[in-house]
């Protein structure tokens, strides 16, 4: 084992496409240059620890032994499990997060890839990009549960902007984009992500004629999305952001304050907003090439938090 790894792992927004991957449908999506920091280190007295800077959730168990799941860590705890066979040294390993818990950016997909990764470097374990991004999914959905499709973790594992087919047989095509114009937007309200995909994917089990409609105009979106990201069509990139937005008022996944952040956004030079992930509250973002500053500005007045990302590469 190598005596110590320290890594860097992106969050990531969704350009088009939120929830279509609930069908296993393509989405496009960034990796964003807000980072959590992730450290493992050698022991030698065959014990495992995590540790978390940002809620102070100290763990310890022998190696051999199953983690706990009832902690905020759970997410490690699964993951060990699945590596146990590959893992024949004690180690130490802590995260410390710039990205910003529960806001829709995806702490919980770059703490389960940024896991891997780092067990990857610090046993030699040789696992490609596509393993990390489904032992990473797999961990979360199927180990613990979680509603969640395979975007972020694929997105998060490969970095750049991304076009994710996220069927049972995933693949990702990175796309040759140097520079994204975009504007994310935190609504700052306490989300209700969960409440909403449990209705969004009752609705799709019954075959709701309006919910699956909307899925399907936000499927064509992102298809019309990857031709207008290669071509730098921005104007064409906004009216597709529309029109999604549109749908997720369909699907009743908007909020308020959300909507008040998209045309704030729109008022101050956007070319086109969207809320991002599941819905219920969270984030947005607006592409506004060369109006980035103003329209950041009119998302603190609307009451939000904003920030300009760049593109993370790894």
């Amino acid at each position: 084992m190598i005596d110590k790894v320290a890594l860097k792992i992106p969050g990531r927004i969704c350009i088009l496409g939120d929830k279509v991957d609930l069908l296993g449908k393509p989405v496009i999506a960034m990796a964003i240059n807000l980072m959590m920091k992730i450290n493992c280190e050698a022991r030698t007295d065959g014990l495992i620890e995590f540790y978390s800077h940002d809620t102070k959730e100290r763990i310890k168990f022998k190696l051999g032994e199953s983690p706990p799941h009832d902690i905020d860590l759970n997410y490690w705890s699964v993951l060990t499990e699945r590596l146990m066979d590959k893992i024949d040294n004690g180690f130490y390993i802590d995260v410390e997060s710039d990205i910003p818990i529960g806001c829709g950016l995806s702490t919980s997909a770059a703490l389960s890839v940024g896991f891997l990764r780092a067990l990857n470097e610090a046993f030699d374990l040789s696992l490609p990009n596509s393993q990390i991004a489904e032992l990473a999914y797999l961990g979360e959905n199927h180990d613990l549960g979680i509603q969640c499709g395979r975007m972020d973790q694929y997105s998060i594992a490969y970095g750049g902007v991304t076009f994710i087919y996220t069927d049972e047989n995933p693949r990702v095509e990175l796309l040759e984009i140097k520079n994204l114009p975009i504007v994310v937007g935190d609504s700052m309200e306490e989300r209700k992500a969960g409440s909403v995909l449990n209705r969004v994917k009752k609705q799709i089990k019954e075959k709701d004629p309006a919910t699956l409609a909307a899925f399907k105009v936000i499927e064509e979106g992102v298809y019309q999305g990857k031709k207008a990201l290669l071509k730098s069509d921005f104007k064409k990139l906004g009216e597709l952001m529309n029109i999604q937005q549109e749908q997720e008022i369909i699907l009743k996944a908007e909020t308020e304050k959300i909507l008040k952040l998209c045309e704030a956004s729109i008022e101050a030079g956007a070319l086109g907003a969207k809320q991002m992930g599941a819905g219920g509250g969270g984030c947005m973002l607006a592409i506004c090439p060369g109006k980035q500053k103003e329209v950041a500005k009119a998302i603190e007045e609307a009451g939000g938090r904003a920030w300009i990302f760049d593109i993370f590469n790894y």
